[in-house]
């Protein structure tokens, strides 16, 4: 078992309890302030290629709260989307509109999470990959704390010296990683606390 955290810029964190002996089993906590204050928590399983098969989180904040449950059997089953809603939270809800749209991703990137940057990283093995490799995702991504999900296209690129480039849309950063692939340093978003 390994603990990880991370400071959010400005105000929040993340702090995460992760098995990574044959995949990924993650149960993680965050706290928010935008759009308005949030606490989060969510437990997160992949298979042990590091492609997702489940994601369950709950969002909640001053009368209200979300939850949204993400499974699949294999990376060629179709996503099965769950979700529910109490109380008024402005915004999208909780769900996925049209979940055909990431029915080829393997991969879920939870909004404002440095762990599951990780995710890709690992299943692609992009620390051992060239510099300049580059790969093209399409990710099951789930804003907070709405939990409205989305299919997004996002960019990883092998940069070396602990380095992972990511891109998505006109958005690009580079972030440090640590051997085992979980982010030490997501300038803008979060830094690791637990180092």
């Amino acid at each position: 078992m390994l603990e990880l955290s991370w400071n959010r810029v400005g105000f929040g964190a993340e702090l995460a309890v992760v098995n990574a002996d044959r995949g990924l089993r993650a149960i993680g906590w965050t706290l928010g302030a935008a759009p308005e204050p949030y606490s989060c928590r969510y437990t997160l399983a992949t298979d042990d290629r590091w492609a997702t098969t489940s994601l369950e989180i709950l969002t909640e904040g001053a009368g209200w709260s979300r939850s949204l449950r993400l499974t699949r059997q294999t990376g060629r089953d179709p996503w099965k989307v769950r979700a529910s809603e109490t109380g008024t939270l402005a915004g999208p809800p909780a769900g996925a509109e049209y979940p055909e749209t990431f029915a080829d991703a393997l991969d879920v990137d939870i909004e404002f999470s440095p762990l599951t940057n990780t995710l890709p990283i690992r299943r692609l093995d992009l620390l051992k990959q060239p510099v300049g490799s580059e790969f093209e995702l399409n990710v099951v991504f789930v804003e907070l704390p709405s939990l409205a999900v989305i299919a997004n296209s996002q960019r990883y690129a092998a940069a070396g010296d602990g380095q992972v480039g990511f891109r998505s849309g006109d958005y690009r950063v580079q972030i440090a990683v640590d051997p085992d692939g979980y982010v030490v340093d997501y300038p803008g978003l979060a830094t690791r606390a637990d180092r």
